[in-house]
């Protein structure tokens, strides 16, 4: 089974003031997101981390579905590795998409190589993809795709 994990798309700089749960998606951003809905084939449930410009990057992918985005809270900045497993294993029931930032996806990634999952890749641009391959309750794979070209 395949979970994809997508960086948020390209938000422009954070605005004074820390976390920034309603900065949208950039020009870029958006082209970004319309390219993604492309790159990612299946039609498995969508979360994303409730802020604005993780839930506008997976819409287009959503709405090519037909489904909803479903926010989660665990996939949101600052997150602990332990309820980000979770609720992948919870959630990936036939394949899953979601959407987080540049801080979960690179720590999730160490912790799944720290626990023998065989990593293919080293980056986070926004935009980019890791896939996992999931073996009943196990992650066994985790390969990255960069950021499409827009």
């Amino acid at each position: 089974m395949l979970i994809h994990l997508i960086r948020h798309a390209h938000a422009g700089q954070r605005g004074p003031g820390g976390r920034d749960i309603y900065r949208p998606l950039s020009e870029q951003g958006v082209a970004e997101a319309d390219a993604l809905a492309t790159m990612v084939d299946g039609d498995a449930p969508v979360l994303s981390s409730p802020a604005t410009r993780c839930v506008q990057t997976v819409e287009p992918l959503a709405e090519r579905r037909g489904v909803e985005v479903r926010e989660h809270h665990d996939l949101w900045e600052g997150s602990r590795m332990g309820d980000v497993i979770a609720l992948i294993r919870a959630e990936a029931t036939d394949g899953l998409v979601l959407c987080s930032h540049g801080d979960v996806i690179p720590e999730l990634i160490e912790t799944l190589a720290a626990g023998g999952t065989k990593i293919r890749g080293r980056s986070c641009e926004k935009g980019s993809i890791w896939t996992l391959t999931m073996d009943g309750d196990e992650i066994t794979e985790a390969s990255y795709q960069a950021p499409p070209d827009v």
